[in-house]
Parts: C-alpha cells; structure tokens; sequence
C-alpha cells in the first residue's frame, strides 16, 4: 500500500516550439571566408529537431495532469574569430547559449527554466586561431560541425538539468 505513495508517476514531456534567435550584430562576420560561408542559423534548427525528437504536444488530444510541454531557444551563439584593431587584438570564444521553458500541458503553467551556456575551451581555441586556416581564410575559422559540437554539449548539460528537476 506504501508503494502506490512513493512511487511518483513520471510526467510526459511533449515538444513546444524550437527556435534560434538569428544574430544581427558585427560578429556574424565570423561566419565568412573566402571562398565559403557557414549558415550556422540553419544547422541548429536542424540539429535542434534531431536532439528534441518528442512528440509534438499539438497533437495531444486527451492531455493528463502530469503533461509538460518544453520550448527550446538559442538564444545566443557567436562563433569565434580575432581581428585586430591597429595594435590592439580582438578576439571572441565560440559560444551557445541556450533557455528552456518546462510548463503543464493543462494550464500552461511554467514549472521550470533553465539556461545552459557552453563555450570553447580556451586551449582549442588558441590552437585554431593560431593555424593555417586562421591566416589563409579560405573558410570560417570555426565551422558549423564545431558550433555543433558546442550545440550538443549545451544541450546534454539542459536534458541533465531537467532530468534533475523532475
């Protein structure tokens, strides 16, 4: 009789909407090279779906109690580069930022947030910036398959948070 206390049912978790806030500022730059551009916008609503493969909770037609709902955004991301203004270096680390919302699938009603932020470790970053692919530009510095590596890594670190909480 005890067990039926204890044991807590296990919500189900539906997906809300996935989105990528689109970058507008003099960084997105980092995306060019010379004979290449990376669409990294593009790579993480795909790469986005292929991590957040759940139902979608539009398609729920007899909702329960327990059903959450998780929205997903990016609501940051820069991939890295260095310039130098007359002496002085400017540089920036490849970086993703990502917000969840979990809420009840009833009454929409928020039961957590959470916001992970990954970036490049400092030691991979130096090592790239100073290669040949840094001085020659025939293509972004930091590609998507690197922005990517940033993307899973946050994203493994929010899917823990939640387990976490729930």
């Amino acid at each position: 009789m005890f067990n039926k206390f204890l044991k807590k049912e296990k919500p189900r978790v539906f997906l809300g909407s996935l989105s990528v806030v689109p970058r507008t500022d003099f960084k997105k730059i980092d995306e060019w090279g010379i004979f290449h551009k990376e669409d990294i916008d593009a790579e993480f609503r795909h790469s986005l779906k292929e991590i957040f493969s759940l139902p979608p909770a539009s398609e729920v037609n007899v909702p329960l109690k327990t059903d959450l709902v998780l929205d997903v955004v990016i609501s940051q991301f820069q991939s890295g580069d260095i310039w130098s203004i007359d002496i002085i270096p400017v540089l920036w680390r490849p970086k993703v930022e990502i917000k969840s919302r979990l809420y009840s699938l009833k009454t929409k009603k928020t039961k957590s947030v959470f916001s992970v932020t990954e970036k490049l470790k400092w030691n991979t970053f130096f090592n790239r910036i100073l290669s040949w692919r840094c001085l020659l530009r025939f293509r972004p510095v930091f590609d998507t398959k690197d922005m990517n590596c940033l993307l899973y890594r946050a994203c493994h670190k929010l899917l823990l948070e939640m387990k976490n909480s729930l």
